[in-house]
């Protein structure tokens, strides 16, 4: 199964200019594991061609891997996922990974720190995931914990978190969805002033507004719109280098219903125009 279905032949992995890892890892989100290959199945519904940005998607180069399914404990799995991303980080293609838990942004933060020295990360999510500040028991509430650890991390979109969560997190790097709402982009330009050159995007979707994602483990209502998050991911490609991303924290839904699906492929797709055709 390819993304998109795009063709294989076209664009093998050696020589592709990203990468698309869809991560079937479930961590303490049962369910979770099940989008990874849903997304995949839902994007070959999507045109090939963007007709906001007049792309054609062939031209991408990208290439889709097998569904890594990481086993054992949290730790364990983190170490699975370095593994497994670390040599494309290194040959500097951009890595791609969707579906499954936010903790596993984890170790694909990892490798992209080390094969590309991305010692940034913008989080978008409606809660911060750092828990009580400390990485231990290692889940996805405090899986951006140890992310601070290593890296500088910008948190956008926050809509829920605890007393002891304000106060672990410098407030310039901490934007609620309720500023963009009121004062547009530029409520995120301090935090994004913060981070280095290269960066790292962790997308949890339900930084997205329950109305138009409703299927996460915890919506919160107050998000942002599409074409909020859009704008926010173009702003980042254009002032910073952004090596990958992931894109997280989907259950799906009961039934039949295609449409989170068929929002997270299609926003795959635009992520991925933003950051090879940095002129949109």
């Amino acid at each position: 199964m390819n993304f998109l279905n795009l063709p294989d032949i076209k664009h093998n992995a050696a020589r592709a200019a990203a990468v698309l890892l869809p991560m079937a890892y479930a961590g303490d989100c049962p369910g979770a594991d099940k989008s990874a290959e849903a997304i995949v199945q839902a994007s070959q519904l999507l045109s090939q061609w963007d007709v906001e940005t007049g792309t054609d998607l062939n031209n991408l180069g990208l290439h889709c891997l097998d569904p890594l399914r990481p086993n054992g404990d949290a730790k364990s799995a983190m170490e699975q996922i370095y593994r497994h991303c670390s040599p494309y980080f290194k040959k500097g293609q951009v890595l791609a990974a969707v579906g499954g838990c936010h903790l596993g942004s984890l170790g694909l933060i990892r490798a992209a720190n080390e094969g590309q020295h991305t010692a940034s990360v913008l989080h978008l999510a409606a809660h911060p995931h750092v828990g009580d500040g400390s990485a231990e028991p290692l889940g996805n509430a405090n899986c951006m914990a140890l992310v601070r650890e290593k890296c500088t991390v910008a948190h956008v979109g926050v809509r829920s978190m605890s007393k002891v969560e304000h106060r672990s997190i410098h407030p310039d790097s901490l934007v609620f969805a309720r500023d963009i709402h009121a004062s547009g982009l530029n409520a995120a330009a301090d935090a994004l002033d913060m981070l280095g050159e290269k960066i790292f995007l962790a997308i949890h979707l339900d930084v997205l507004d329950p109305a138009v994602m409703p299927a996460v483990c915890r919506p919160e209502p107050g998000g942002l719109d599409w074409y909020t998050l859009n704008a926010l991911i173009r702003m980042a490609a254009r002032e910073r280098i952004i090596t990958g991303f992931s894109l997280t924290g989907m259950r799906l839904p009961a039934g039949d219903g295609l449409a989170p699906q068929l929002l997270a492929a299609k926003l795959v797709c635009k992520i991925l125009i933003s950051i090879l055709q940095k002129n949109f």
